[in-house]
């Protein structure tokens, strides 16, 4: 008998005999269960074997025993879910939460908030799809990208808008900030043990400069080079005095290489950071504290994600949570500036000023229906809850219109065709080069902008990189948002917050506008 029929049969025996002692017959055990009295006797036996009940048979037919239920059948179930991880049967701990057709999103909930209340080497986090590609150049997910900047190193970190040391312990420009050089800590392992070498740093960084979604923010450097094993010179075409902060971003990770090309399996990747990949599976994504990390070391010794799709319906960008004890045993810690919603007008016909308000009344519910469209229309938004909201609202909006199409896309994907996107701005880190990043990776700006006002853009975003203080480059990078505006081409729906909720065992917890928090400064309370 499996472990599921195990609890199933023993749920049944306790709906009878449960909780505490009785007195019964064999014959009564055997009526409950629906079967002969000798496999009563066996089943009787298997389940003592496991400590859910104690059986104390009195010789002689007829005979009245002792039953003794010990434990509840749900406690029953969490004992072999604990097992089942311990043994790394992860499929297994899902069957178990769905025995005797329990709903089992809700149970799996329920069990990993128990098992949280009683470990402190494990932060159980509910997540509602599976983890994608953790390939630096590839990912582009908040929720990838964030644990990358656990598994992998940079040269530079950013630490709530401070730039601080990581691979790189120094770094200095020349006087125009075109000619950077990064002095390396020498001695850091991958989580495999494996020496970090000078020219993993020199094939990763070439690698990404050469990557067609990255490459248009990465094109001014012109060279990198070797200026010993604990030393590298990085080459600009044009200055940029903000080029520590741009290579702390998760795109600009460092891999091993080897041969001159990188090696890196993009589901379960080898870096040096302060966690380790221990489980990437469907069910289940576990990071594992990396004691070889030259930084310092996490405090817990695990983080997991734990997956089902049924909790993606209640997901928003804007939330996240740890398995949770009791509702007022909770804390809410906030950002308030991690990105914006946006909407991209293309087609010239819409940025007529009053097609373009009635646009943005939709969005933000003051109208219900579009009537100044008469022409067909086309319109993509990003693939999460929030833009597909904002797509539901224009898709009422233009109920009686006979020729609308809305596509959904990935963070990333630009629709050439689409009169309309809606979309999102990621502030990760340093707001400055999140910024750059969202402008100079949009690839249709050509196709929307006159070349002249092509040619504009670029310009202020040289100007903003070539200014050597922060406040006023992130004010040239903001004055284009206002342009564009201005121009009806590109309108910030609303500014993206991101609130994290948390049991008040859990410490460390500091929300960082990446949409989370650093893993490596959580513990949990014990007392």
């Amino acid at each position: 008998m499996n472990n599921k029929k195990k609890l199933e049969t023993y749920e049944l025996l306790f709906k009878y005999f449960g909780p505490g002692e009785s007195e019964t017959t064999l014959a009564d055990v055997a009526a409950a269960l629906g079967c002969t009295s000798r496999h009563a006797r066996t089943l009787l036996q298997q389940m003592s074997v496991l400590e859910w009940l104690v059986w104390q048979p009195e010789p002689g037919r007829g005979k009245r025993s002792l039953l003794v239920c010990n434990q509840e059948p749900i406690n029953a179930c969490y004992q072999m879910m604990e097992d089942a991880l311990e043994a790394g049967k992860h499929e297994s701990v899902f069957k178990l939460a769905g025995f005797n057709d329990r709903h089992v999103s809700s149970e799996l909930k329920k069990y990993l908030i128990s098992s949280t209340q009683h470990n402190s080497q494990a932060i159980r986090i509910p997540f509602h799809r599976e983890i994608k590609t953790l390939h630096p150049h590839y990912a582009f997910d908040r929720t990838e990208r964030h644990l990358i900047l656990h598994v992998f190193q940079r040269l530079t970190e950013d630490d709530f808008g401070e730039i601080k040391p990581s691979l790189a312990h120094h770094w200095e420009s020349d006087e125009e900030g075109m000619n950077w050089t990064f002095y390396l800590q020498s001695g850091v392992q991958y989580q495999d043990q494996t020496p970090m070498k000078v020219d993993d740093i020199v094939i990763s960084l070439q690698v990404l400069i050469n990557n067609p979604y990255w490459r248009s923010l990465y094109e001014h450097i012109e060279s990198i080079d070797v200026l010993s094993p604990e030393s590298i010179r990085v080459s600009l075409s044009r200055p940029d005095w903000h080029l520590a902060a741009l290579l702390g971003r998760s795109e600009a990770s460092i891999m091993p290489s080897q041969y001159g090309r990188l090696i890196i399996n993009p589901e379960a990747p080898i870096g040096s950071g302060s966690f380790m990949i221990d489980i990437a599976s469907s069910r289940l994504f576990r990071l594992k504290r990396n004691n070889y990390y030259s930084g310092k070391s996490a405090l817990i010794e695990n983080i997991e994600l734990w997956i089902h799709p049924d909790w993606a319906k209640d997901k928003l960008c804007s939330e996240g949570s740890f398995f949770l004890d009791q509702p007022e045993q909770t804390y809410i810690t906030t950002c308030n500036d991690v990105g914006y919603f946006y909407m991209m007008i293309k087609n010239p016909q819409l940025r007529e000023r009053v097609v373009s308000k009635a646009i943005i009344d939709v969005l933000l519910e003051k109208r219900l229906i579009l009537g100044e469209i008469y022409y067909p229309i086309t319109f993509s938004y990003d693939d999460n809850n929030e833009c597909r909201y904002y797509a539901q609202l224009l898709n009422q909006a233009l109920a009686n219109h006979q020729h609308v199409t809305s596509t959904c896309v990935s963070f990333g994907e630009q629709q050439k065709e689409a009169d309309i996107s809606l979309g999102g701005i990621r502030i990760e880190g340093c707001s400055l080069t999140s910024l750059l990043a969202f402008f100079y990776t949009y690839s249709l700006w050509s196709q929307i902008l006159s070349q002249p006002l092509y040619q504009k853009l670029l310009a202020l975003l040289h100007q903003a990189q070539a200014t050597q203080d922060k406040q006023q480059a992130e004010g040239v990078l903001r004055s284009i948002l206002t342009w564009l505006s201005d121009d009806r081409i590109l309108t910030v729906i609303r500014q993206e917050s991101f609130k994290l909720t948390a049991p008040l065992k859990i410490q460390g917890i500091r929300v960082n506008n990446v949409g989370w928090c650093d893993f490596s400064k959580l513990w949990v309370k014990s007392h």
